[in-house]
């Protein structure tokens, strides 16, 4: 078979990162029958490409993955660099990386289902379903667990690096349950994949089946997520990817062999960009839970003091005005790393996932990429803007009124801006062209291997630039020519 059709050679290279003679970053374009991609979205190809690409060089992270879904419709599905560095072996859009903690709203789907069906009652102790689960001083209900309000520990030294094989999910919750709780449930949010072992020993009790063999039958199977599998290490899983991390040299080497069998729910599962975006779409029309379900999945949870946690049950959700505008989950797992966003009012959904322990998966990247297919149009219309090439000094203003000055240079042309800035704190960050319009010119900065920076300047004249900022939070930049 000649696969030199399809296989794309890109400009960049992971030499720096690996230490070897630089292999060529290569893309896999999506081949599924459902992946449709009118040409208004090639811009936003282009942009997401680049980006994608961008973060990749400067993280070292030899292999990612992403989909993007418009309407119920996978517009772009792609593969770029490494599924496995030692033999050449490619991303395709079917390459399975480890998915960390999304694998928390996928079981939270199959936890709703028993809601639905008047098996689980999320305000009841948790014993009722899990009677070999110790009692706490306070009572422990699924609902606490599932938002991270329970008090149940995280992972503890090296438990992260777990390589023991738990025949059932009984036996992975000996790891934790005879801990005392960290504090009085509801009392704070702390963080906790373990309370998600417990949550799938829910699901077993309250359904009578295996956890896994729930999940397969409810939620996998109906939304035909057919490249969705647990990591079992001892198994063949076609198309599985290898996994890597970063050393303290900057290099990019195996990552140290785990056993996820103890955590399935919280983060064992094996996936693709392509079915984690079929998962998001099903929550839109009502494919998985009923509207009354979802809410209760969407609906932040608070502490006893009434503070907003951010986080329903299995998904962080955003709101605003009392709508949800996104909800998702990010994962980090051993050699693997993903970002899952969906965003109902639009109907979007986009997964990226990365094949290193800590690959750039987080922060802006998604909503950047996600807002580049919903603006598509605006990002072809109209002409280019005037001339920015040259050299500027710029500030931003934060939130609080402080400043950050950094000297920014701008090559290329209207068409195909690059550059950098150097910040007074020391710090060199590179410049991609987003979008040019009459009105608008937008850059996204990328800084070792995250997106950090969205700049939008619609302010253009011979003096210089005004616009936006947005990072971790908004203010105003300013740039004058220097």
């Amino acid at each position: 078979m000649n696969l030199q059709p399809l296989l794309r050679a890109s400009a960049v290279t992971l030499a720096a990162a690996l230490a070897v003679a630089p292999p060529t970053v290569l893309s896999a374009q999506g081949t599924l029958a459902e992946v449709q991609t009118p040409a208004r979205y090639a811009k936003a190809i282009e942009f997401a490409r680049t980006l994608v690409a961008a973060v990749m060089q400067e993280s070292g992270t030899p292999g990612m993955s992403v989909a993007v879904g418009i309407d119920g419709v996978i517009v772009w599905a792609e593969g770029f660099g490494y599924a496995d560095v030692e033999n050449r072996v490619p991303v395709w859009p079917d390459t399975k990386f480890r998915i960390g903690s999304v694998s928390k709203p996928l079981t939270a789907a199959a936890l709703g289902l028993l809601v639905e069906q008047g098996k689980v009652d999320l305000d009841a102790p948790v014993q009722r379903y899990v009677p070999t689960f110790p009692r706490k001083r306070w009572p422990v209900t699924t609902r606490t667990v599932a938002g991270h309000l329970a008090g149940i520990r995280h992972y503890d030294g090296g438990e992260f690096l777990n390589a023991v094989r738990y025949a059932t999910v009984a036996d992975g919750l000996k790891i934790f349950q005879d801990d005392t709780l960290l504090f009085e449930p509801g009392e704070r949010f702390s963080y906790s994949s373990y309370g998600w072992n417990l949550i799938s020993a829910v699901i077993e009790g309250a359904s009578g089946q295996d956890f896994l063999t729930y999940m397969q039958q409810n939620v996998f199977d109906p939304i035909a997520m057919r490249q969705t599998v647990a990591d079992y290490t001892d198994s063949v899983i076609p198309h599985r990817t290898r996994f890597y991390e970063r050393n303290r040299d900057g290099h990019v080497v195996n990552a140290p062999y785990v056993d996820n069998s103890y955590k399935w729910a919280g983060g064992g599962f094996l996936s693709t960009p392509s079915d984690l975006v079929r998962f998001g779409f099903a929550h839109f029309g009502g494919d998985v839970l009923q509207p009354a379900t979802l809410h209760e999945l969407w609906t932040p949870q608070s502490t006893n003091a009434g503070e907003s946690t951010g986080y329903g049950i299995g998904w962080s959700v955003m709101m605003e005005g009392g709508v949800v505008v996104r909800a998702g989950h990010g994962g980090g797992s051993v050699g693997g790393t993903t970002g899952f966003e969906t965003r109902p009012q639009e109907r979007a959904v986009i997964a990226l996932v990365g094949n290193m322990t800590q690959a750039p998966t987080g922060g802006l990247i998604l909503p950047l990429i996600t807002e580049a297919f919903l603006e598509s149009e605006a990002l072809v219309a109209g002409p280019a803007g005037p001339d920015m090439t040259g050299d500027f000094v710029c500030t931003i203003v934060t939130g609080s009124g402080a400043t950050i000055e950094g000297a920014m240079k701008i090559g290329g042309s209207p068409a195909h801006y690059w550059g950098r800035i150097s910040w007074d704190n020391g710090t060199v960050d590179r410049i991609i062209h987003s979008a040019s319009s009459p009105d608008k010119t937008r850059f996204v900065t990328v800084d070792e291997g995250a997106v950090v920076l969205d700049l939008q300047f619609t302010a253009i004249d011979e003096n210089g630039l005004r616009g936006t900022w947005r990072s971790g939070g908004n203010g105003a930049v300013t740039c004058r020519r220097g």
